[in-house]
């Protein structure tokens, strides 16, 4: 049914959650696995007052580089085979749609990080704007804290 997986990875503890749930899912159904980190491209706003510094681009491929590793290294400790892949886009819905089109994905998985009305008002929900475009199912894994709201 699922034989290829897209995890949209950010590293964080709503991610690593959704990551350590869809390796469950992917085990058992020995599918094919992809890990996306998106990063947000520079607001133009940035890129008006001329280049970025070298040392902010080298600093940040660092980073996305670390976290696509951790990933990684969670994927193939629980014995499946991965591919990281990084995309820079402006919205990270729209990157996850196009990747998960590109690689033939039969489901995304992704983290719900909790927001405050206001916030997601004001940027929107990644999670909500891919159900318009993902061409396959999504996966969002709740934090575990959100599974048992008294604690």
């Amino acid at each position: 049914m699922f034989q290829t997986i897209v995890f949209a990875y950010d590293g964080s503890p709503e991610c690593r959650d959704a990551l350590k749930a869809g390796i469950e899912l992917a085990g058992r159904l020995k599918a094919r696995c992809h890990l996306l980190a998106v990063v947000p491209a520079p607001p133009a706003i940035a890129l008006a007052a001329g280049p970025l510094p070298d040392s902010y681009l080298e600093h940040a491929q660092a980073d996305i580089d670390k976290v696509l590793e951790e990933g990684l290294a969670l994927l193939r400790q629980a014995g499946l085979d991965a591919v990281g892949s990084v995309k820079i886009w402006k919205e990270p819905a729209e990157a996850i749609g196009l990747f998960a089109r590109e690689v033939g994905a039969d489901v995304v998985v992704v983290g719900h990080h909790r927001r405050s009305a206001i916030d997601r008002w004001w940027h929107g929900s990644v999670g909500h704007s891919l159900l318009d475009r993902l061409p396959c199912s999504l996966f969002v894994s709740m934090p575990r804290a959100a599974a048992n709201p008294s604690s």
